[in-house]
């Protein structure tokens, strides 16, 4: 039958824009689709809700009403129990009021979201694995990554500088230090220029109170460092006026080393060349592209790194192949096609609107 939906989304972040998850997920499905939807409030009654991992889940996994899809991203299923932040994570988000409610065990306040979702969205299959028992409705997708790739590296010529570039969330900046010894024994060799890329505050559990200039701890990674701000408009062309790409991930924890190939194929769409820890997502990825620069230790990275530098061929072909790699992986129409069949599912069709926000619902599915 024809239906008038009610949507509602949790967001990340209330203005859509400064958590790549509101811009790379459901929400630019809802834009390339034409949905119509509304931020949520937990009192109000929709027939859809999507509710992102940044959602107060002691509150929505309660939801009363409609059809619930969790937007669920990070692998905190796999974290052992013994991990001192898990441990602490129920409580700090009660305190940080990001939970209205206390609920000490993190785990099971994940797993009663799960549990009340009629579809979870995932990224990645082990931790598909670690979610099926509590939701049997769950589904890998990963970024779309179209409205940040922007134009792509076509020149792979170096100049007297060889540029280096990081990009991510300053919470990561740590991962950036375990290979400070590599770029530092390099640069003895050759002149080498790190780019970081991020916001230029590190948050703290207290929110705004006691944060930390990234600039400045930017600066202690390694002598010659160029810190930008991270910017959507400004991304792309930052990283393709430099030669190459690193993605050093804390391999000890889950959390970091159970994190998807996202940010591999977006590097790889801009055209650049990427060189990774060897967690199991980029292993894969690597794999099935044909490139081999994952890396397990010091002299792997030094080694790699190394080779790159020196081998223009070598930077151009891993550079091409992921390119193709990601441009069929992850293409837009691809990863429109996975939500569609998320909310095939749970009975709505999104690809037979007829005029405003009406559409094809199985009857089956309202509540």
């Amino acid at each position: 039958m024809r239906h008038h939906l009610k949507i509602g989304y949790v967001p990340l972040n209330f203005d859509l824009v400064s958590a790549p998850g509101d811009y790379r997920r459901f929400p630019e499905y809802a834009k390339i689709r034409g949905i119509k939807f509304e931020l949520a409030k937990e009192n109000e009654k929709y027939d859809l809700v999507i509710v992102s991992q940044g959602a107060d889940i002691t509150v929505w996994s309660k939801y009363p009403y409609g059809v619930v899809v969790y937007d669920f991203v990070d692998s905190y299923l796999s974290i052992p129990y013994t991990n001192i932040k898990g441990l602490l994570r129920g409580l700090i988000k009660f305190l940080t009021r990001k939970h209205n409610k206390l609920e000490l065990n993190y785990w099971k306040s994940v797993q009663k979201m799960c549990e009340r979702s009629d579809a979870v969205v995932c990224s990645t299959n082990s931790q598909r694995e670690d979610i099926l028992p509590f939701c049997n409705n769950t589904k890998v997708i990963l970024d779309i990554q179209d409205s940040v790739v922007g134009d792509v590296k076509e020149m792979y010529e170096t100049k007297d500088v060889f540029k280096i570039v990081w990009e991510g969330l300053p919470c990561n900046l740590y991962q950036v230090k375990l290979i400070s010894k590599v770029l530092r024994q390099l640069s003895q060799k050759y002149n080498i220029e790190l780019h970081i890329i991020t916001d230029p505050f590190i948050p703290s559990a207290l929110g705004n109170f006691f944060r930390i200039s990234t600039k400045l701890e930017v600066e202690k990674i390694f002598h010659n460092t160029v810190f930008h701000e991270w910017n959507k408009e400004t991304l792309s062309e930052i990283v393709r006026n430099c030669d190459l790409a690193v993605i050093p991930v804390d391999m000890g924890y889950p959390l970091t080393s159970g994190k998807p190939e996202n940010k591999l194929l977006l590097f790889w769409r801009m055209g650049i060349t990427v060189i990774t820890s060897n967690t199991h997502a980029y292993k894969e990825a690597m794999r099935k592209s044909g490139v081999n620069l994952t890396c397990s230790n010091h002299d792997d990275w030094f080694n790699k790194i190394q080779n790159l530098i020196i081998n223009k061929e070598l930077r151009m072909d891993a550079a091409v192949l992921g390119m193709k790699y990601a441009n069929k992986y992850s293409s837009t129409n691809r990863l429109l096609r996975k939500w569609d069949e998320v909310f095939s599912s749970i009975g709505f069709d999104f690809t037979s609107k007829i005029d405003d926000n009406q559409y094809t619902v199985n009857i089956n599915a309202e509540n």
